[in-house]
């Protein structure tokens, strides 16, 4: 630990989460040095690496991961979620999204019950134009423990993007029940609501510029 209380993994995860990459980098390769065969580390670099684009060199890393190495049951299950979710992540991040989703789906295998796997392939099968397969992950995620605020923040922009504005609607609110602060549902919440708002003013003047065609034509 530093004189703050906190060791250069913690701070490498912070700088991370914050998409601080180049210390992010910094601090987990002064870590590796202090803990050179923590598996933890490794999984964070190669995390790290891929917010850099460094993407062989994180492909490395995996490689010579010893996934089947013995653990404690707790342990393994830790680490395997890990292990395939960075190695969905390096997939999603080069465009591979069908397989990215087949890693994902290994952490729905591995914990059912959460919502971590269903939101990171429900996710990825969007991206690939999936969007019906994506909207099942999703709705089957907002049942679970984990981040359902989440999995209903995905949703709407799903239902966004195939312009269905009052699900999306509907989702977005949804998010916000959970988590009145999260910023990403409240932008797509004002998005939605204004979008309807200029549909509504368009249609109006579609009306009044062509007063003889039905609705059918406008």
């Amino acid at each position: 630990m530093d004189e703050h209380g906190m060791d250069w993994y913690d701070k490498a995860l912070e700088h991370f989460g914050a998409r601080e990459n180049c210390q992010a980098l910094l601090c987990i390769e002064y870590f590796e040095e202090l803990e050179p065969e923590s598996e933890p580390a490794k999984l964070l670099k190669a995390n790290i690496l891929i917010g850099l684009y460094r993407f062989n060199d994180a492909q490395e890393i995996l490689d010579e991961f010893p996934i089947e190495l013995p653990r404690h049951e707790r342990l393994d299950l830790a680490i395997r979620k890990h292990y395939y979710q960075v190695r969905g992540d390096l997939l999603d991040a080069q465009g591979f999204y069908l397989e990215a989703a087949e890693y994902y789906q290994k952490i729905i295998d591995l914990e059912p019950a959460h919502t971590l796997g269903y939101i990171m392939k429900g996710a990825c099968l969007a991206k690939a134009g999936e969007f019906e397969t994506a909207k099942e992950l999703h709705d089957l995620a907002t049942e679970l423990e984990g981040d359902p605020d989440e999995a209903y923040l995905n949703l709407g922009l799903i239902y966004r993007a195939e312009g269905k504005l009052y699900a999306a609607k509907k989702a977005f609110a949804e998010a916000l029940k959970i988590s009145p602060d999260y910023f990403e549902a409240q932008d797509g919440l004002n998005d939605v609501n204004q979008a309807l708002e200029l549909e509504k003013e368009i249609y109006e003047l579609r009306l009044k510029n062509n007063p003889n065609n039905d609705d059918q034509d406008l």
